[in-house]
């Protein structure tokens, strides 16, 4: 329905043209000596329009292609962020299910993609205490505390998580 009413709109546009030339005696005459060049004022105008048309066109073209590279990294990025999310989702979901190699293992990647980076290195943490690695806990939490990953979602989350079912062992006495 909307190719037919577009249809009519440019035939009429065109016999609307064609009326308008039969009154019209212009001419537009185009002088570089020694050359002269004379059009009817009507052809004049409709290649007047068919200029801007493609001048306009090829402008949209241009635009579209420079913005290529822009509209590409968000792109880029936007995926890796949904790449991020999901790691950092399967690791809460292995850690919920007692998995903590697996738990550990997304949380590595929800960290290596830069997805929430003090969450992910925390859940790691937490993932290799389970597994019972001390010094795997400390390098997660050490990069958890670095200042690239504290976010104000995270910051009321204490330190000394412990995975249900592990055994609490105080902290070492300050010397």
């Amino acid at each position: 329905m909307r190719i037919l009413i577009w249809l009519l709109l440019i035939f009429a546009l065109a016999t609307g043209f064609t009326l308008a030339g039969k009154f019209d005696p212009g001419y537009a005459i185009f002088v570089y000596p020694p050359y002269r060049m004379e059009l009817s004022l009507t052809l004049f105008v409709i290649l007047l329009f068919g200029a801007l048309f493609v001048l306009q066109w090829f402008l949209r073209i241009a635009v579209a292609t420079f913005g290529l590279p822009a509209q590409a990294r968000r792109f880029r990025q936007r995926r890796r962020e949904q790449a991020g999310e999901r790691a950092l989702h399967a690791a809460m979901l292995a850690d919920l299910d007692q998995h903590p190699a697996e738990a550990e293992t997304q949380a590595r990647q929800a960290f290596e993609l830069e997805y929430q980076p003090a969450l992910a290195a925390r859940l790691a943490a937490r993932a290799a205490l389970a597994q019972g690695s001390a010094d795997r806990h400390d390098h997660w939490m050490q990069l958890a505390a670095a200042p690239h990953g504290q976010s104000p979602a995270t910051a009321s989350v204490p330190a000394d998580i412990h995975p249900i079912g592990a055994p609490h062992q105080p902290p070492p006495p300050a010397a």
